[in-house]
């Protein structure tokens, strides 16, 4: 009896891992939800910058890291949060003016 070898296998692509997420878009999400939450200027400037950051870093990796829809994601939370804030910090200017005007023209109760 001679042996034979064993029957060819059909051949099958080799699955490689997804790369690893960029930290700076991790960092970039993580900041633009914290900044919906409450910290609008603190948070949410910081989460657009990063979120640029960790695009040009992705795009120079040549495939080597990931994250660039959490990048995006990041940078849109922390701009709507920045706008909120802003819309926010202008009402209460205006509502800290119209209350001066008021207490200032009717103060001494003649209004």
């Amino acid at each position: 009896m001679s042996e034979q070898p064993p029957p060819a296998s059909p051949s099958v692509p080799a699955l490689r891992p997804p790369p690893p997420s960029n930290g700076h878009a991790i960092a970039s999400l993580v900041l633009g939800v914290t900044s919906l939450m409450g910290c609008s200027f603190v948070t949410g400037i910081p989460a657009m910058v990063l979120s640029r950051i960790a695009r040009r870093e992705i795009a120079a990796s040549q495939g080597e890291t990931a994250g660039e829809d959490l990048a995006r994601i990041g940078f849109a939370l922390g701009a709507v949060a920045t706008v909120i804030g802003v819309l926010a910090l202008v009402g209460l200017l205006i509502l800290g003016g119209l209350g001066l005007f008021v207490f200032d023209v009717c103060g001494d109760g003649q209004c």
